[in-house]
């Protein structure tokens, strides 16, 4: 039950923080965009996008425009890696939770049967009380594993949106690079 609890407060404290990591990140992209699409580079948005931008300009400067188009698809890289921070422990939360659960509940039974051949009783009121008790441990499981799963699939979504925009632009940035001098 404490290992459970502690996943519980790490997977809700990767669910808060995801929530407010790409609510800045959508915003500060949208404003990025906009002006972009304007002429305007927005060099006080600090957000993937002007973190590409960028990357980009500092590799034109140092090896040219070419070089900077061929490895500009590393910032977005890196970038892509910051959005899906913490990604895989709400996974690894969301898969191991129900079994941690059930090893409980399991470990709870054996307990409880071992008790009722200690006891040499095998009643009604022995038994459920036994297997009552283990099947906290499972309910406990799945109540940490739902909201993970569930939290990760939303924001695995999100993310793909927002690569998804950051895609879209790419072009756009490559083609600023070239013409920029």
């Amino acid at each position: 039950m404490v290992g459970l609890l502690f996943l519980s407060v790490y997977s809700w404290y990767i669910l808060v923080e995801k929530f407010l990591v790409l609510k800045d990140v959508e915003k500060k992209n949208r404003l990025f965009v906009k002006s972009f699409k304007k002429g305007e580079i927005p060099r006080r948005i600090k957000c993937p996008l002007n973190s590409i931008l960028e990357y980009g300009e500092e590799l034109k400067v140092r090896s040219g425009a070419e070089y900077a188009e061929k490895h500009l698809e590393k910032a977005f890289l890196r970038e892509q890696g910051l959005l899906e921070k913490k990604m895989t422990s709400l996974a690894t939360i969301a898969t191991i939770a129900p079994f941690l659960g059930l090893l409980g509940t399991v470990w709870g039974l054996l307990l409880s049967f071992m008790g009722i051949v200690a006891a040499g009783s095998s009643s009604v009121k022995v038994v459920a009380a036994g297997v009552s008790e283990a099947l906290v441990t499972t309910v406990a499981g799945l109540l940490v594993a739902i909201p993970a799963a569930t939290g990760y699939n939303y924001y695995r979504d999100r993310i793909f949106n927002i690569l998804e925009g950051m895609e879209y632009l790419f072009p756009n940035i490559i083609d600023y690079l070239k013409r920029k001098d």
